[in-house]
């Protein structure tokens, strides 16, 4: 899918003061030019992108070993996408191995997950990956999954602290305009605009 061309300068992002949370979905916050409403969802996979792509290159581990092993349970579909996809899938941060038909014991998760079900980690992954792949290129699939599962939720609500940290990150990544989809991160509303729209000028 072809989106709107994010309204934002192409340069690095300007300071921004938090305003607050619009939907539990959107950061809103206030610049030298105008309002600010990010995507949080978007904004935090971007920042996910970044970081996965860039430990990777630096060849530094990525893993969070698990306590315990677990064992999950594949669809047909499922295992041939963790096949395809295993180099990359092992590179992110996942350990694993075979276990009987269909079933594979999961040892370590990328370490971004933090805590939450690592075999609905696996499934989600592969179902994105395999996803992601008809419409992307193959070497970016397996890092956009992970970051889309990593990334925080649409409807999630954030501290005033999280909101200025995600946004600060935000503006240390090499490319903030967009998610790892293509979707804008954040959409500018100038305040000459906003003056027409009420009729001040």
């Amino acid at each position: 899918a072809r989106y709107p061309e994010p309204l934002l300068p192409r340069s690095a992002l300007p300071a921004l003061r938090v305003l607050g949370q619009v939907q539990n979905t959107f950061i809103a916050a206030e610049g030298p030019d105008g309002v600010y409403l990010t995507d949080q969802h978007a904004a935090h996979e971007r920042v996910l992108f970044d970081r996965i792509c860039e430990k990777t290159s630096e060849q530094e581990p990525q893993s969070q070993p698990l306590l315990e092993l677990v064992s999950v349970d594949l669809s047909p579909a499922q295992g041939d996408t963790l096949k395809t996809h295993q180099e990359s899938l092992e590179n992110y941060g996942f350990q694993f191995e075979p276990f009987g038909d269909g079933s594979y014991l999961l040892r370590a998760v990328p370490a971004i997950f933090g805590e939450g079900d690592p075999a609905k980690a696996l499934l989600d992954v592969l179902d994105m990956t395999a996803f992601e792949g008809l419409v992307r290129q193959k070497e970016d699939v397996t890092a956009t999954s992970i970051a889309c599962h990593g990334a925080i939720r649409a409807g999630k609500s954030l501290t005033e602290p999280e909101m200025v940290s995600l946004l600060e990150q935000l503006e240390a990544t090499p490319n903030p305009q967009t998610c790892p989809h293509g979707r804008p991160t954040m959409v500018h509303f100038s305040f000459n605009h906003m003056e027409r729209e009420f009729g001040r000028r």
